[in-house]
């Protein structure tokens, strides 16, 4: 079963239809035709962590974060649209982010204090397009059920592009997790920042990936043709 059929199993009879036509709207079944030029970009910042990773891997420090010439190297060559200069992993929240998801997604692995590709990791760092639909098909792994929903439920919002506000969103995300049962733990309904609370690391992630224009005005939020096509991709992924 497709995610978003799945979602549409648990969802009060009365909510069906207008689901169903946020599903049209969003354009959720078409094919994914995405050139692979595009998917290079997005997938720019976790090629570069799978390569400079490579066959030999990176020694993590006793804390378990990248070393600080490793974290300047990331920062120097790539934009994470950080604001300030660092050279330790733990002041820098996307570089850190984006290498624990690459772990829980079977891209690299930790062992014995140092970060090393997978065999999976390794075959994808030079594929670009198989790359792409990989991190497609593996965005929704996350710590509980509520934030799996709330993450299916924020990439139907991408995909459908009709909602570029950022309160407008974070409130349609929060009225579409209620209409599959899900409240906060006082049993009341989940507010627009509460429903974001649950997604905002993916929804970094996501913005890494190019899912999101980057832009400085953040009470608006463009999504990108490849963003759009991305987040159709993840819905089209079996449960």
């Amino acid at each position: 079963m497709k995610v978003i059929q799945e979602l549409e199993t648990r969802m009060h009879p009365d909510s069906i239809a207008g689901f169903r036509l946020v599903v049209a709207e969003a354009r959720v079944t078409d094919t994914i035709l995405l050139h692979e030029r595009a998917m290079r970009r997005m997938v720019g910042h976790v090629q570069w962590m799978l390569r400079r990773v490579g066959a030999d891997g990176i020694r993590l420090t006793a804390a378990g974060f990248l070393p600080p010439a490793i974290v300047v190297e990331a920062t120097t060559e790539l934009d994470w649209g950080w604001p300030v200069a660092v050279n330790r992993e733990v002041h820098i929240l996307p570089l850190r982010e984006l290498r624990e998801h690459l772990v829980r997604v079977g891209l690299l692995r930790v062992t014995r204090g140092s970060l090393l590709q997978t065999s999976r990791g390794r075959a994808l760092a030079e594929a670009p397009r198989e790359l792409w639909w990989h991190l497609a098909r593996t965005i929704h792994v996350s710590r509980s059920a509520v934030e799996t929903d709330a993450i299916n439920l924020l990439l139907l919002l991408i995909a459908r592009r009709g909602f570029d506000e950022s309160e407008l969103f974070k409130e349609m995300l929060a009225l579409s997790l209620e209409t599959v049962g899900w409240v906060q733990p006082d049993g009341e309904p989940f507010s627009g920042a509460a429903a974001f609370a649950l997604v905002l690391t993916k929804w970094r992630l996501l913005h890494q990936l190019g899912v999101i224009d980057r832009s400085d005005d953040y009470l608006r939020w463009a999504i990108t043709p490849g963003g759009a096509a991305f987040a159709r991709a993840a819905l089209q992924t079996e449960v």
